[in-house]
């Protein structure tokens, strides 16, 4: 949760003055510890964070937000058992604090003590986020104890935004499958399914209920048609209910804790995250993982977001993807996470090598694609090429059209190693099997451009990826520096300024400004654009261009290779 260092310590210092008992010299310490913590949270050190908001607490027992603050820290940094230690002394001053009661009571629900637990959920607050969950998890304990018309009035009233209502029904149907009432849980799902929300979960819900009917075909039908829809991935729980009942195998049994959990984790990512609330996302993360730490969703994305928090988060993420048992359908994500890990910290090799045993493991062409793509972009094209033809030569021509990705990447590699007519193929090939895929269109009417080709077919096909991604920084470049090969300078110059504040990050892009400045007469802007263009991990190829530029101008680089893509 991040904090304004100013406006908080300035609040510290006005509650922990009032402390009349306290010593001078306790006081500064005490005024410390909050300043610590508070300047702990700015840098992201949880761990700091939560010893001296506790430590602040514990001074000043009576300044509830202090305590809250002090159980967000503890559960953030997965030291629950402190949390509820907290909670407690919370608890004892304020029995409306919603924090406090949501840890108590998720902490009985653990326990099986549901009638302890409802007491804590039970009553009002002003805390829409902790309300929601309390009524998720509340829903759920009432069905374990029977009562399943009350675990429908608290699906019912969760409260929020629309989300919440169509999730809540969600909820619901599953009640009704559990009573058999099939025909009401399907038209619920279908109502739900309608709103855009929780597809997957939705999914493997109507798979289930399928199933029980003894309509396998149909359940295999609807997940099959979910795989399609995302590429043909069969990693999670989709390919693990696909697999079952293509074996005759039963589904695997969900607990009440499990759906719990699964309530729980589906908002995190689909509502809070996507309204950028990180901190309600990690917090409900953090209790699905708590509530059933068996159901790994929530740790792959827990850890999906800890990795962003620097070195500590992403040593933190690492623990997560390595508890991950190899039978669980969440395996491959977390090996492809570790990999990612080790890819940002430089070790390489070390991902490779968890490539490597998981391509060994599952031979799928998930792995051999993700074997491929760490050559790729290492730019070590050679070694990625026998991947890509692998992947392509082993598809049907459904498959790539599912999934032109594959298809795309061996053409840019034939690119990339200068085997222009076999790279040209593979795009002509992918436009045929989908004509509106943008990267594609991009791609290849750029680099037409850049080599002088099929000029008004390149025009067409830029335009007509803009249209679809008219906020894309690298398309508007496309089309710049179309106007640029033409030279139409001032023409290109207008979409390449565009272009760099779409993507002000792009070195090929700042890259392509620098030569129309100079093109245009502005030397002085040229150079400065070149020598911005160095902050922003240019390729080797471009850093050289680059170094010849700012020493000699543009007309120091063979025309052949000026600002290569």
């Amino acid at each position: 949760m991040k904090l304004h260092l100013l406006p908080f310590a300035a609040t510290a210092f006005f509650a922990l003055s009032s402390v009349s008992a306290q010593a001078e010299a306790d006081l500064s310490s005490l005024y410390g510890d909050y300043l610590s913590a508070s300047y702990a949270n700015e840098i992201e050190d949880m761990r700091s964070r939560q010893k001296y908001y506790a430590k602040a607490f514990e001074a000043v027992p009576d300044d509830i937000r202090l305590g809250r603050r002090a159980i967000v820290s503890a559960i953030e940094t997965g030291d629950m058992d402190a949390a509820v230690d907290l909670a407690e002394l919370v608890y004892k001053k304020d029995k409306t604090e919603a924090m406090a009661r949501t840890v108590l009571g998720v902490d009985a629900f653990r326990k099986n003590r549901n009638k302890r637990a409802l007491k804590y959920f039970s009553g009002p607050s002003d805390d829409l986020t902790m309300t929601i969950m309390m009524q998720l998890i509340r829903g759920w304990i009432e069905v374990e104890r029977g009562d399943l018309d009350e675990a429908r009035t608290r699906f019912e009233s969760i409260g929020g935004a629309e989300y919440f209502n169509a999730f809540g029904k969600l909820q619901n149907a599953k009640i009704d499958i559990l009573e058999e009432k099939y025909d009401a849980a399907a038209i619920k799902l279908d109502e739900v399914e309608a709103t855009g929300i929780s597809g997957v979960e939705i999914a493997l819900t109507r798979a289930r209920m399928l199933a029980l009917q003894g309509q396998t075909a149909d359940a295999l039908e609807n997940l099959t048609e979910l795989l399609d829809d995302n590429e043909g991935l069969t990693i999670g729980p989709v390919g693990e209910y696909r697999d079952a009942l293509e074996a005759g195998r039963d589904l695997p049994k969900i607990s009440i804790k499990g759906q719990a959990a699964r309530a729980v984790t589906d908002p995190s990512w689909a509502f809070f995250a996507r309204n950028r609330s990180m901190d309600g996302a990690e917090l409900y993360l953090r209790f699905a993982r708590w509530i059933d730490p068996s159901y790994q969703k929530s740790a792959i994305w827990l850890g999906s977001m800890l990795e962003e928090k620097g070195e500590v988060g992403q040593m933190d993420a690492y623990d997560l993807y390595r508890a991950i048992p190899d039978s669980n359908p969440y395996y491959i994500s977390s090996q492809l996470n570790i990999a990612n890990i080790y890819f940002v910290q430089e070790k390489d090799d070390d991902a490779l090598r968890v490539l490597e045993d998981l391509n060994d493991r599952e031979g799928s062409l998930l792995t051999r694609e993700s074997l491929g793509r760490a050559r790729f972009f290492r730019e070590n094209y050679e070694e990625a090429l026998p991947f890509y033809t692998r992947i392509v030569d082993s598809m049907t021509d459904e498959e790539i059209t599912a999934n032109v990705e594959p298809l795309r990447f061996r053409g840019i590699i034939y690119e990339r190693l200068n085997r222009w007519p076999e790279a040209e193929a593979d795009f002509k090939r992918v436009l045929e099997y989908q004509p509106d895929d943008v990267d594609t269109l991009n791609y290849l009417g750029y680099t037409w451009v850049d080599r002088g080709e099929n000029l008004v077919e390149a025009f067409e096909m830029i335009e007509k990826a803009l249209a679809q991604e008219p906020n894309s920084g690298a398309i508007t470049d496309s089309l710049g520096w179309a106007h640029y090969k033409l030279g139409d300078y001032e023409e290109a110059k207008i979409h390449l300024e565009d272009a760099v504040a779409l993507d002000p990050s792009s070195a090929t892009i700042i890259d392509h400004l620098g030569d129309v400045y100079w093109k245009l007469g502005r030397k002085r802007e040229a150079g400065y654009q070149w020598k911005r263009a160095l902050l922003f991990e240019p390729t080797e190829k471009e850093k050289a261009n680059i170094a010849l530029k700012l020493e000699g101008g543009l007309e120091a680089v063979p025309v052949t290779v000026q600002a290569l893509p």
